[in-house]
């Protein structure tokens, strides 16, 4: 690997760090409102909190017409040629936002008699909920689609403090308090820890609002252009097909199931759902790192510097996942019922399979975000279209005969496919994520997961301690074999280095056992 991609590596670590943080944070706090909200209200209304939140998110991303990407792109383009109208673009921008979220909030109001007849089967008392759940967070959609937005136009002037702070820590952060104060505290309903959501995001958008205004990117006397508002829609509104295409491969298994068997199997299966989403959560976070330097390489016609890029990347993404793969694959009853209760340990199946698909949708490293760096987003939205369809095939097909685990199958092998599929795409342009050193840390890993299967536990510190075991033993095992390239040490070494971090002695004692390898 040169040495400017390891520089430019180094320089965008301490960055990549800070997005990490954030985003472990928001999963983190975002889970632990969910498994709050299932151990103390139980899988019916833990099931119906979620279906109400799966119609909101898709009212959410519906409104917000793909202004949270394409507004950071026409806030660049501005800057750069028409800088005099960047706020009128801002304003612009978030007047028809507030016009469409306004217009959503009124029709879920008007609906939501209507919608837990379809996704919300089961006894009446859960259909009235979900009504009722689904009217308090209609309110949130102004609020929601505003802060999201907001968010980012900062992104746009190349800020990241409100994404990462707001976006990814205090929000989060601030739920679950508001969750834990309102269930545990309080003792009161589901429907007032919804309601504390919508006030979390009220304060969320006033904060946000007040920074950007102090900073000037808010501009204090609103103004509207129709012109740039065309601008603005005709960019941005073909963006809602890859937002629509993220939300089948979502949330399709979820509606099917409160469809087919109600909102009680809904709470069971989301207790084994967001658990494995943590699995690639190092993937999301090495593509703030990643995707603007492959980018760059491929400017500079240097194809095969990002093929040894994406090769160290994919390695360091899969030894940081292994871990947390290992304690839900070979632990799921230990997890389940220590984190939400006895009544969730029937989706231990739905965990092990949901595991396996996201594991190995990380072990193929960033290959979606490798075709858009080369200049091929139709092909790695093809993939994504593949993997929606093929989910919704699979689940009409097995969830009313196998229920939860159908669900878990069908949502696995689509991501499967459709990283497979991105991956032949790569493989046919020459750039692939495996090595001889890669297929060893794999093999190595397919034998430490073994491993772990031969002590079985429910008991949560032996998975705990277990786990810690097996992941020691794997990297140490991978140190004595040798499977730790040149690139790959230079890679540690700089992302370390600047990001204050000292495993000096580590990647020592890795390049001694490489050396010795390599003289062998």
């Amino acid at each position: 690997m040169a040495d400017e991609v390891v520089g430019e590596l180094g320089r965008a670590a301490r960055g990549g760090v800070i997005a990490l943080v954030g985003l472990m944070v928001s999963a983190v706090f975002g889970f632990l409102v969910r498994a709050l909200v299932g151990r103390i209200y139980g899988p019916s209304q833990y099931g119906t909190y979620n279906l109400a939140f799966t119609v909101f998110n898709i009212t959410l991303i519906v409104v917000m017409l793909g202004f949270p990407m394409g507004i950071q792109r026409q806030i660049s383009y501005f800057l750069t040629k028409r800088p005099k109208d960047t706020g009128i673009l801002v304003s612009t921008a978030l007047a028809i936002i507030l016009g469409t979220s306004l217009t959503g909030l009124i029709l879920l109001e008007a609906t939501r008699g209507i919608i837990p007849r379809y996704i919300g089967g089961g006894p009446s008392t859960d259909r009235l909920l979900l009504s009722q759940l689904i009217g308090i967070l209609a309110l949130s959609l102004p609020l929601s689609a505003s802060f999201n937005v907001l968010i980012s136009v900062s992104q746009g002037f190349k800020r990241v403090r409100e994404y990462v702070f707001y976006g990814k820590m205090l929000v989060p952060v601030l739920y679950f308090i508001s969750a834990g104060l309102v269930a545990v505290v309080f003792r009161a309903g589901i429907s007032e820890v919804v309601t504390a959501y919508v006030l979390v995001q009220l304060t969320g958008l006033i904060l946000i609002s007040r920074d950007l205004l102090k900073a000037g990117i808010l501009p204090k006397q609103p103004a509207f252009s129709a012109k740039i508002g065309r601008i603005l829609v005709t960019f941005s509104a073909p963006l809602v097909l890859s937002n629509i295409v993220w939300f089948i491969m979502t949330w399709t298994d979820t509606l099917m199931l409160g469809h087919y068997y109600g909102s009680t199997v809904v709470g069971i299966y989301n207790a084994a759902s967001p658990l494995a989403r943590f699995i690639p959560v190092f993937l999301v976070a090495f593509t703030v790192i990643y995707s603007p330097i492959a980018t760059m390489l491929y400017a500079q016609g240097k194809k095969d510097e990002i093929n040894k890029l994406y090769l160290s990347i994919t390695k360091w993404v899969f030894l940081l996942t292994f871990p947390l793969f290992i304690l839900l694959f070979a632990y799921p009853v230990a997890v389940l019922r220590e984190l939400f209760g006895l009544k969730y340990v029937e989706a231990q199946v739905s965990l092990i399979i949901l595991s396996v698909g996201f594991m190995f949708h990380s072990l193929l490293g960033p290959n979606g975000l490798t075709l858009v760096a080369i200049g091929y987003p139709k092909k790695e939205m093809i993939g994504n279209i593949i993997g929606a369809l093929l989910n919704v095939a699979l689940n009409i097909i097995l969830i009313p005969q196998y229920g939860m685990t159908g669900a878990s199958i069908a949502t696995a092998v689509s991501y499967i496919i459709s990283s497979m599929y991105k991956q032949v795409v790569l493989f046919n342009m020459n750039i692939k994520p495996f090595n001889k050193e890669y297929y060893k840390v794999i093999c190595i890993g397919i034998g430490f997961t073994i491993l772990g299967l031969l002590f079985p536990t429910d008991d949560i510190l032996k998975a705990i301690i277990y786990t810690i075991g097996v992941t020691v033993g794997f990297y140490i095992m991978l140190i004595i074999f040798g499977t730790f390239t040149e690139e790959d040490i230079r890679l540690l070494n700089s992302l370390t280095k600047k990001a204050g971090i000292d495993l000096e002695r580590l990647i020592e004692i890795i390049e001694i056992f490489s050396k010795k390898l390599i003289n062998k």
